[in-house]
């Protein structure tokens, strides 16, 4: 009763309302985060709302960019633009914020303040730009001549040696250790066969060990490097992200084999002494962007993967 008299008095007279405890604020914190990942998002801003007076700067950062993205997912672009402005003020340095800040200016109109964001943004030496360019209107976007000119100016070459099956400083045939090393990564889960990494959900490559816990195989996803990172896949002899299968075989010569895949696609397969080579092409995901050709094939996917033998044939 006395709570009820309380919010109400709260409500009418305009009374500063409690402040909630930390354990209030942790416990709505989790419900609100279950319930996103529920995809319940009128449920976050529901539980997270009320505490909206807490005057602590670290929690107003985490509730604003919980709040934010709930809106962001419910369409109401101006509202988690709102939320993401408190969150960027907050706390500039960190970048999924801004990211979103980024895409959401562009969503409500301001092209400009987008730009200039996306630009700070990959000044700042990100990866991942799924949020930025993810978005209602993505080809508009990526296909916009001063933002492909921003991501041209920041564009990270991520060259694959194909003679000697290596990237990023790995090669096959590695331990796991050295791998975790020069990639920089981990998994929790040691059982797990593959290091992988993404922008968003979207996986960007993948390296598979085997039960040796050596490398044995890895998968550059060319075609999501280039819509939702800075990283441009160069194949040496003139290939890269952007080679048709007949630009790869006129570099490689024929290959081994060429076999179409489930979605329409096509897989072109080269065999090195230690390796296979596989390049997969498939017409662009959607929406297409202009600097793919109508009805051409993309390159999708660059997999190496170590040749071992059975029976004396190659596997």
């Amino acid at each position: 009763m006395k709570t009820a008299l309380r919010a109400c008095l709260v409500a009418i007279l305009g009374l500063s309302a409690p402040v909630a405890s930390t354990e209030d604020r942790d416990s709505a914190l989790q419900r609100a985060r279950d319930a996103a990942d529920r995809q319940r998002y009128a449920e976050v801003i529901e539980i997270l709302t009320p505490f909206n007076a807490v005057t602590d700067p670290e929690w107003r950062y985490v509730s604003a960019a919980e709040i934010g993205r709930a809106y962001f997912h419910l369409g109401r672009y101006r509202e988690a633009h709102n939320a993401f402005r408190e969150a960027v003020r907050l706390h500039p340095e960190r970048v999924e914020s801004a990211i979103y800040l980024q895409a959401t200016s562009f969503l409500v109109g301001d092209r400009e303040q987008a730009l200039t964001i996306f630009e700070e943004i990959l000044k700042s030496g990100a990866r991942d730009l799924y949020s930025a360019v993810t978005l209602p209107g993505e080809r508009r976007f990526l296909n916009d001549p001063e933002i492909r000119a921003v991501l041209a100016k920041y564009v990270i070459p991520l060259e694959v040696d194909i003679a000697s099956a290596s990237v990023l400083g790995v090669s096959l045939g590695d331990d796991r250790l050295r791998v975790e090393s020069l990639l920089e990564a981990g998994s929790s889960d040691r059982s797990a066969t593959a290091l992988t990494a993404s922008a968003g959900p979207a996986i960007i490559w993948a390296f598979v060990f085997d039960h040796d816990q050596r490398l044995g195989e890895i998968v550059l996803q060319a075609e999501s490097l280039f819509r939702y990172t800075p990283y441009r896949l160069q194949l040496g002899d003139g290939v890269d992200w952007r080679a048709s299968p007949a630009a790869a075989v006129a570099a490689w010569g024929p290959p081994v084999s060429t076999t179409d895949t489930p979605d329409d696609g096509l897989a072109l397969i080269w065999e090195l002494p230690s390796h296979r080579v596989m390049l997969d092409f498939a017409r662009p995901r959607k929406p297409r962007l202009e600097v793919f050709a109508e009805g051409g094939a993309v390159l999708r996917a660059v997999t190496l993967r170590v040749r071992t033998e059975v029976s004396g044939t190659a596997e």
